[in-house]
This record gives structure tokens, C-alpha cells and sequence, in this order.
């Protein structure tokens, strides 16, 4: 009985000591993050991952082609009454 009453008040004490630990310093908030982010990105320092430079998005992937869409079609249209489609070149 007296190791139950000692366990539990050794128990008690160690609880009540880790409830006081003060607590964790507040990290940014996420505004403070998303704004130090983009400030980051408007000064050029930050490095983009494997991903970002995989595969260009919007502007970028936009500028690869320099030919104008009528000019593509064109093309398509002349080479699929020719007969030359990438079907045919596999065969």
C-alpha cells in the first residue's frame, strides 16, 4: 500500500513539474513567414528545387515555343494532307 501512495505522489509531483516548464517561444506567424518568402523571391535568393526547373510553368513553358499557333496548325494541316503524321514515320 505504501508503494501505491509513494508511485502515485512521485507520480503527482513529476506532472505537476512538467506543467510548469514555461512554454515554447511563439515561432513567426504565417503571415510574418509567407512575407519574408516573398521578399526572398523578389531579391533573387532563393534557389529553385529540382521540380521548378523539371518543368517550367506559365511564362516560362510559354516562351519555349517560337512559333505562333496559326503557324503550327498550318503546318499540322500541310503535313496531315501530305501524309506525313507521326503515325506514318513509326512504320
Amino acid at each position: 500500500m505504501k508503494f501505491k501512495l509513494t508511485a502515485l505522489a512521485l507520480l503527482a509531483g513529476v506532472s505537476m513539474i512538467a506543467q510548469a516548464q514555461p512554454a515554447p517561444a511563439a515561432s513567426a506567424s504565417r503571415a510574418d513567414v509567407k512575407a519574408e518568402a516573398k521578399a526572398a523571391n523578389k531579391a533573387g535568393t532563393i534557389e529553385p528545387t529540382n521540380a521548378q526547373e523539371a518543368a517550367p510553368t506559365g511564362k516560362a513553358a510559354a516562351a519555349a515555343s517560337t512559333k505562333s499557333k496559326a503557324d503550327v496548325k498550318a503546318e499540322a494541316k500541310a503535313a496531315n494532307k501530305a501524309g506525313e503524321t507521326d503515325a506514318t514515320k513509326l512504320k
